[in-house]
């Protein structure tokens, strides 16, 4: 499926056109997963593997927009605004540790995040959400914990579009915080293409559901952003889960002809 040089206006997630490619369900299969993918060309071409519309949570993929926002706000300085750790274990030693902006989306470090949205404010992250038509733009009774336990909820395609709407400019945010942003989720990149992107692991101690994210965008002749999301209840292999992420997202990319940058 070759890439086109033009590039439409950056559409909302409700006007994306996602064609069903049952034929790569095998994918899934294979690394022993239940799951859904799909991605969108910035010519208007998209792909739907499995179900592409029912929103699940929203997890650490939330942490791109949650820090889009603070940096439009001015309530995070920049890549390298540094909050200091406050000396609870939290189970990984990647997290136990002073973290900067950077550090805490490469890591995924829940606790800056969960510190920061309280000086962003409920009306301001309302805003934010509506704004960025981030899946369902529900908070519920949690500012500091919504994307964690199950409120904010969003769909692949609504996923594939917001990160579509990123890369085209089409949220109005200072130049500086979206060029901030888009630098902090770089992966990946040779001489062919740029891979950015965002984990997420939704679970709950008191329920057996697990939710598996990986999100972003290819450019590569073009761009192609993507949504993976994989689920399975508990009991299971936990690293498996987590390992099969990327792996699949970039077995998947490349059946459509859209490689990621090893």
């Amino acid at each position: 499926m070759p890439l086109s040089a033009v590039v439409l206006p950056a559409p909302p997630p409700r006007e994306i056109t996602l064609t069903p490619h049952p034929d790569l369900t095998h994918h899934f299969e294979e690394a022993g997963f239940v799951g859904s993918f799909a991605a969108w060309r910035a010519d208007g071409s998209g792909v739907c593997v499995g179900d592409c519309e029912t929103r699940r949570p929203a997890a650490s993929t939330f942490k791109i927009p949650h820090a889009l926002l603070a940096l439009e706000l001015g309530v995070l300085s920049g890549p390298d605004h540094e909050l200091a750790w406050d000396g609870v274990d939290r189970g990984l030693e990647v997290w136990n540790h002073d973290h900067t902006l950077r550090t805490a989306i490469r890591d995924s470090a829940v606790w800056y995040f969960r510190r920061l949205a309280p000086f962003v404010g409920r009306e301001r992250m309302q805003a934010g959400l509506e704004r960025f038509e981030f899946g369902n733009a529900e908070i519920g009774e949690q500012l500091d914990a919504f994307w964690l336990n199950g409120s904010l909820r969003i769909s692949p395609r609504e996923q594939v579009a917001f990160w579509h709407r990123l890369h085209e400019d089409a949220f109005g945010v200072r130049p500086e915080a979206r060029a901030a942003l888009l630098e902090m989720t770089e992966l990946a990149r040779d001489a062919h293409g740029v891979l950015r992107g965002k984990t997420g692991w939704y679970r709950m101690d008191d329920a057996p559901e697990n939710v598996g994210w990986f999100v972003g965008c290819v450019e590569r002749e073009g761009r192609t952003c993507f949504a993976t999301v994989i689920h399975a209840d508990d009991p299971m292999d936990r690293d498996a889960f987590r390992d099969a992420r990327i792996p699949l997202s970039r077995v998947l990319l490349a059946a459509i002809g859209s490689p990621a940058p090893e």
